[in-house]
């Protein structure tokens, strides 16, 4: 889907990132240079439905992730520029794929819903108070970008991904499954979530957004046959 141009970087997400949430945006500076105001996407964010989610996702505008519980990319997330390593490749269970318009080159990752001043400070690269640090600015080469979130086994996204309702509705854990990744995908230490970017060279399919919510939250999980 890719052509890797340049060599591989990898940035650690920063030590002072949290998000208290379930929500998190992907984009740019230049909101996909689609020249629209910080208080007219946070307002389509925030007044999520399909349709005007998906306009967002086609003019690479943004990417708003929903993850099924708090801080899921706080400490353990790195962002790799070019390829994967045969590791990383091999040992991924979840991957969600799109698109993203970067002309300005810088990639912001934010925290939350997409308020408007919070993501006017991302385009501003200003942190409003030095010890909250709810969004990261990573330069990169100007371009329009795959965007792949890859999730591991120690992910909040695969844990959760093991947990099914037996016939009597009881809440319990596939051992199974969970001990064939170990055994077979066991991930790398220290990374739950992998975000890769490389310039943009077939379109994904559109991701499948999360009912009742519009944003983007289904996985692709890999899953052997037991």
């Amino acid at each position: 889907m890719s052509k890797n141009v340049g060599p591989r970087k990898v940035i650690p997400i920063a030590k002072e990132f949290f998000c208290d949430g379930h929500y998190y945006v992907l984009t740019s500076a230049s909101l996909g240079g689609s020249g629209l105001t910080p208080e007219a996407v946070s307002h389509m964010l925030g007044h999520a439905n399909d349709q005007e989610i998906e306009g967002l996702l086609r003019q690479g505008i943004c990417i708003p992730l929903f993850f099924d519980g708090d801080c899921a990319l706080d400490g353990e997330t790195v962002f790799v520029l070019g390829d994967l390593t045969d590791q990383e490749e091999h040992d991924w269970i979840g991957r969600l794929s799109w698109k993203l318009n970067i002309p300005c080159g810088k990639f912001i990752i934010l925290c939350g819903g997409g308020d408007a001043d919070e993501l006017a400070d991302a385009i501003s690269g200003k942190l409003p108070e030095p010890n909250y640090q709810i969004f990261q600015v990573i330069d990169i080469a100007p371009a329009e970008y795959l965007v792949e979130v890859y999730a591991y086994l120690s992910s909040m996204t695969v844990q959760l991904s093991l947990k099914e309702y037996d016939d009597k509705g009881h809440l319990q854990e596939n051992k199974a499954l969970g001990q064939w990744y170990q055994a077979n995908r066991p991930g790398i230490d220290g990374i739950s979530y992998i975000i890769r970017l490389a310039p943009l060279e077939t379109e994904p399919p559109l991701p499948k957004l999360v009912p009742e919510i519009s944003w983007c939250g289904e996985f692709e999980f890999r899953q052997p046959e037991l």
